[in-house]
């Protein structure tokens, strides 16, 4: 149900996008550190992390992407990438641009 009145329009619209930047932000901080501990860091080999396969045992050789460890190409560079990506589409296409009202003189 859209807002007729303006002032409730640009609550409703500012609220709705800080909830979809909030939630972009939290899926990206939630992959970084997750990723980033289960795969930048050795485990011991009997852990429950290996056993699951979750982490790598610390024998297994460490793969390179573009010169890059593979976890940090995977668990830094694509998240931070798809969330600028994400981030630069909703502010190009998705967020109203509303009007703010006329602009009060400052008393000069």
């Amino acid at each position: 149900m859209p807002a007729t009145n303006p002032k409730a329009r640009l609550y409703h619209n500012a609220r709705w996008e800080a909830v979809v930047i909030v939630l972009i932000w939290g899926v990206t901080l939630l992959w970084v550190v997750g990723y980033s501990y289960l795969r930048g860091y050795i485990h011991p080999a009997d852990s429950w992390l290996v056993t699951s396969g979750l982490a790598r045992p610390p024998a297994e050789l460490e793969a390179s992407i573009w010169g890059f460890p593979s976890w940090v190409f995977y668990g830094i560079l694509l998240p931070w990438l798809l969330a600028s990506a994400a981030t630069l589409l909703i502010a190009r296409w998705v967020i109203a641009d509303d009007d703010l009202g006329i602009e009060e003189g400052n008393g000069a």
